[in-house]
């Protein structure tokens, strides 16, 4: 009897964050699903896009990879993942650099829409020019941490 105890204590400690931890996802999939679908993708794309944001692109990836998305929708969501990817722990080592980690993630949130919008109402969906997007905002971003210099 106590040895079932012990196991059913075990499993609680992981099942029990697990569904709160989804039960935040679903939740969060539904307060940004408007803006998901403003620039062309399902409400359930809005998990995937937070999850980048919290923790790497991979994290990111690895929550897209389940969406029965098109070519076309997992490039706008790649796009914005690779924007506002690790968004929390790079504006905190931006901040320590000494700029506003407020403004550089506003803008990196915004840019992720604003690139995403783009390609959603242009067309835009090829590598190429995903890759010379990118490059424009990374260019953009050095240029207000640094100041302008």
């Amino acid at each position: 009897m106590y040895k079932g105890i012990i196991v059913v204590l075990r499993l609680a400690k992981v099942i029990i964050p697990a569904i709160i931890f989804v039960s935040i996802l679903h939740t969060i999939g539904q307060l940004f699903a408007p803006l998901m679908q403003m620039v062309g993708l399902p409400g359930e794309a809005a998990i995937a896009f937070v999850i980048g944001m919290l923790t790497s692109i991979y994290g990111g990836i690895g929550a897209m990879i389940v969406l029965p998305l098109s070519p076309r929708e997992l490039t706008i969501l790649s796009t914005m993942i690779a924007i506002c990817h690790g968004a929390f722990m790079e504006t905190a080592v931006v901040t320590e650099a000494g700029a506003s980690g407020t403004l550089v993630f506003c803008l990196r949130f915004v840019g992720a829409f604003l690139a995403a919008g783009v390609i959603h109402i242009s067309g835009i969906y090829e590598a190429r020019q995903m890759i010379l997007l990118e490059s424009l905002y990374q260019g953009l971003i050095a240029g207000i941490i640094s100041g302008g210099n």
